[in-house]
């Protein structure tokens, strides 16, 4: 079974929900380790699903800059924040699930959770005037 736009569009949206949900336990360090895994999760599949959406094939990695620069191959921008957070994002998707005492600083993950934001909200755009038309395709 392939995944399709919409599968990591939830998929990602549940992984935000989960960070979202464990910042009240914050400063806890196994609190800020889970939610800084899935902010990066959260952020790696809208991009994925950027990619499919663009025609793509995204590649099987937890690479936010390579899968970034995927993107921006497809004719996609992004702010800043990406040059800022990717390697971050993807230190924290490997360091997470082993080091419970991870790099964390209140300012990245901020503008990581900017930055998810940021994409949600372009799948979203670009997905929309395209589901009425093929909503088979999506959903």
């Amino acid at each position: 079974m392939s995944t399709g736009v919409s599968d990591l569009i939830r998929l990602g949206e549940y992984d935000y929900m989960a960070c979202k949900a464990m910042e009240q336990y914050f400063p806890d360090e196994f609190a800020i380790r889970t939610a800084t895994y899935h902010l990066q999760q959260a952020i790696e599949k809208m991009l994925k699903a950027i990619i499919l959406f663009r025609g793509g094939y995204p590649p099987f990695t937890h690479d936010i800059e390579r899968l970034a620069e995927n993107c921006r191959k497809l004719g996609e921008t992004f702010s800043d924040n990406m040059d800022m957070i990717a390697d971050t994002l993807t230190l924290w998707e490997s360091k997470s699930r082993y080091d419970p005492f991870i790099s964390f600083s209140v300012a990245k993950y901020e503008k990581a959770k900017s930055l998810y934001d940021e994409i949600y909200n372009k799948i979203i755009t670009q997905i929309q005037p395209v589901i009425g038309k093929n909503e088979e395709q999506f959903f």
